[in-house]
């Protein structure tokens, strides 16, 4: 039994390599079906075990924290998209601001200009009705004075006339026919 005496051998010296025997570092060479059997068996148990309580908690723990990463991923596309859509909004109020103030400044700018029209308009009736009525006072101021020079004329052609003749002129009649000989001659 080659396999019993290298595990004797094994168990008495744990350290086999510091013993002076160069036949303790062959043996660990040596094939031992027996060994090899029980190593096996060593080895699906501990990955029986392993996989059991280290590599399951593992893959689980990674499994979420992928799932989380994914989430995370997916919210944030989300998040994406809404702030995507909320920026097209507010630029198209920005847009729609910006258009009403255009339309506001314009509707401002086209109604001072009416404005300006009807003051324009309004100051030119004024100043043709200021210069109607200057014309109408000249007028009439020309009428009232051509009626003083007729009168005048008709009272000193009057009293020339008394003086040529020698004799005093006051009646009406008189004036009558003065007043039409000045009327006539001014038409001439």
């Amino acid at each position: 039994m080659p396999f019993a005496s290298t595990l004797s051998t094994m168990i008495a010296s744990p350290l086999p390599i510091l013993n002076d025997d160069p036949r303790s570092l062959g043996a660990l060479l040596e094939f031992a079906p027996g060994a090899m059997i029980w190593t096996l068996i060593a080895f699906v148990l501990g990955l029986f075990v392993m996989w059991k309580f280290v590599y399951g908690p593992i893959t689980t723990a990674l499994e979420d924290r992928d799932r989380k990463v994914e989430d995370a991923i997916s919210a944030a596309e989300v998040a994406r998209r809404e702030a995507e859509a909320q920026m097209a909004r507010a630029k198209a109020e920005l847009e729609k601001a910006q258009a009403d103030a255009r339309r506001m400044v314009e509707e401002a700018t086209a109604r001072a200009e009416r404005q300006a029209a009807e003051l324009a308009r309004s100051a030119d009736e004024r100043a043709k009705a200021e210069l109607q009525k200057a014309r109408d006072t000249i007028a009439a101021e020309k009428r009232q004075a051509l009626q003083e020079i007729r009168q005048a004329a008709v009272e000193l052609t009057m009293s020339a006339t008394g003086r040529l003749l020698q004799q005093k002129i006051d009646g009406q009649e008189n004036k009558r026919l003065v007043e039409g000989f000045l009327a006539g001659a001014a038409k001439q």
